[in-house]
């Protein structure tokens, strides 16, 4: 099969820069694999597993943490029969954010602050990140979407205050999550309509750390369709990083049957704190696309991207930017 590719005329004159290895396993192999590990996980009441299929491994691989090996023994000797590659990872490599910092008090009459993708979300036990700025389909409701798991309690109107880069939190109030499970997806809707006047909304990433492009403005959203590409992601503790995305339609199941689909891994450093910040890919330097938002991270450099068009579908939503509000940032 290889010398067969390596013929064609299209192929040729990229020979120098490719790499070829033999696969060994089909990918109708590979996805029947991972149903029969799905299961494996749900029968030996495994917990917090992450898995999916990486192209370049041409296998599936598994992660997990160290900490949790003696309750997952018997699901990594069952798994063995399908020979994935197993990686563990001890769970302080996630790092974290206490919320130590004073809060910090905004002068009502200075100039309305803006609330950016990246930037931080309060509660009074976490710190998360603010995805994107999106509107209903069907109503005149505008909304901030970050993740699910932000909430104090799940399923709980959790209200949400105001911090920037660097800085701890302020009394200025966001907005409450809406009481809506959207289940394997992992996302939640800020109502902002009570937002306080001091705030503002745009829909724009900081990027704060760069002198040259400090606001990035979301110019158009668009899935991610392909392995390989450049993907980046503004979370408040970590700022914005950026890698490159190694699966498609990833896993990442907790305990008890509760699961996350669908997701992307990338290789973008996260932390604790980065959660729900936007994802996003540049269209040139000073404009970006949106792509979706982070919701988890396994060992620092494997982050989870949850897809654009999951949370449009499910969400009932449409992302604002610069082309819906026909905006020219730059001029």
């Amino acid at each position: 099969m290889i010398p067969d590719i390596r013929n064609k005329s299209e192929i040729q004159k990229y020979l120098e820069v490719l790499s070829f290895k033999p696969a060994s396993k089909s990918l109708d192999t590979l996805k029947t694999s991972i149903d029969k590990i799905f299961d494996l996980i749900i029968s030996n009441n495994a917990v917090q597993v992450f898995f999916g299929i990486f192209p370049e491994e041409n296998n599936i691989v598994i992660f997990m943490y160290e900490e949790y090996n003696e309750t997952n023994q018997a699901f990594i000797n069952a798994v063995e029969e399908y020979e994935p590659k197993i990686i563990f990872y001890p769970l302080e490599t996630l790092g974290g954010e206490t919320l130590s910092k004073p809060e910090i008090s905004m002068d009502k009459r200075s100039i309305d602050i803006m609330v950016l993708g990246g930037d931080g979300l309060f509660t009074e036990f976490k710190v998360c990140s603010v995805g994107f700025w999106a509107k209903a389909k069907n109503e005149a409701k505008t909304y901030i979407v970050t993740a699910d798991h932000c909430r104090t309690i799940p399923g709980d109107e959790t209200e949400f205050v105001y911090g920037a880069w660097d800085e701890g939190r302020t009394n200025e109030f966001i907005g409450s999550m809406l009481p809506i499970d959207f289940e394997i997806y992992d996302f939640g809707l800020i109502d902002i309509s009570n937002m306080s006047d001091s705030l503002t909304t745009l829909p724009v990433i900081r990027n704060t750390d760069s002198e040259q492009f400090p606001l990035l403005p979301i110019n158009n959203g668009t899935p991610v369709s392909s392995h390989g590409v450049h993907l980046c992601k503004s979370g408040y503790i970590t700022h914005v990083t950026c890698g490159f995305v190694k699966v498609l339609d990833f896993i990442y199941y907790l305990q008890d049957g509760i699961h996350y689909s669908e997701l992307i891994m990338t290789s973008m450093l996260v932390r604790k704190g980065d959660s729900g910040g936007t994802a996003f890919a540049y269209s040139d330097l000073n404009t970006v696309i949106l792509n979706g938002i982070g919701t988890a991270g396994i060992g620092n450099v494997n982050s989870l991207i949850l897809p654009l068009s999951i949370i449009t579908e499910y969400g009932d939503i449409e992302p604002i930017t610069t082309s819906t509000l026909k905006i020219n940032f730059y001029h």
